[in-house]
């Protein structure tokens, strides 16, 4: 089922930030989801300037943002949001949210910054601290990196252990993009929080187990779900 309630016309130029993955733990449950989506709108919004800002701007708007005397009605921004997956137990709340921003308010929003919005950026300069068990597990990692044609440069800056800081330039449209395309090649990649351009990146195993950490009491589970709301 989509739920969909407009205010502007729906062909309104959009972005979307998606896998949101929220965590609440909150004594008034039934407040939980205002939460979540609440804090699912500023990580979305903080994914997509860290994408589309250089880096000297996108730590200026950055810091207005962690201004609570100056941060904007970020709802302003957000033309609608969908829910694919929620769980909700006697205390916690977890879901996992895509946001859709109105491209156009965010532009104006941050023009009065003078900060440019780079929509079309395709090539991205990235840093990536490699995680790895052992040496063969490190040179499958390379492989793989290297096997991505969309790598125009690459730059081992340190190596330890268990551990290196990679220098990456890919062409890529989007963080969307990105994600997809180390995926393909087995390679886990996690945005570090707080920063513009560091992922966290590692071997995807696929052996490995997942296991819920959701006690018995749940109350409610839904799986696949598309509430999409738009405003």
């Amino acid at each position: 089922m989509c739920v969909c309630v407009c205010e502007e016309p729906c062909y309104q130029k959009t972005a979307r930030r998606h896998n949101i993955s929220i965590d609440i733990v909150s004594e008034d449950i039934s407040l939980a989801r205002n939460k979540a989506n609440d804090k699912a709108i500023f990580i979305g919004l903080d994914r997509l300037l860290s994408w589309k800002l250089n880096n000297n701007d996108y730590i200026f708007i950055k810091n207005i943002l962690n201004d609570i005397n100056n941060v904007p009605n970020v709802k302003e921004f957000v033309a609608g949001y969908k829910i694919h997956y929620e769980k909700i137990s006697d205390i916690k709340y977890q879901a996992e949210f895509s946001i859709y921003f109105n491209i156009n308010k965010i532009k104006n929003w941050l023009s009065s910054y003078d900060v440019g919005f780079y929509e079309n950026l395709n090539s991205k300069i990235i840093y990536l601290n490699a995680n790895f068990d052992s040496f063969k597990n490190w040179r499958l990692l390379i492989d793989n990196i290297e096997s991505v044609k969309e790598i125009s440069d690459l730059q081992i800056l340190s190596l330890t252990y268990k551990s290196s800081l990679i220098y990456v330039t890919i062409d890529v449209i989007n963080e969307t993009s990105l994600f997809n395309i180390f995926n393909k090649s087995r390679i886990d990649i996690q945005k570090r929080i707080n920063t513009n351009n560091e992922y966290n990146i590692s071997l995807i195993d696929y052996n490995k187990t997942i296991i819920d950490s959701f006690e018995a009491n749940d109350k409610n589970i839904k799986k696949d779900s598309s509430i999409l709301l738009t405003e």
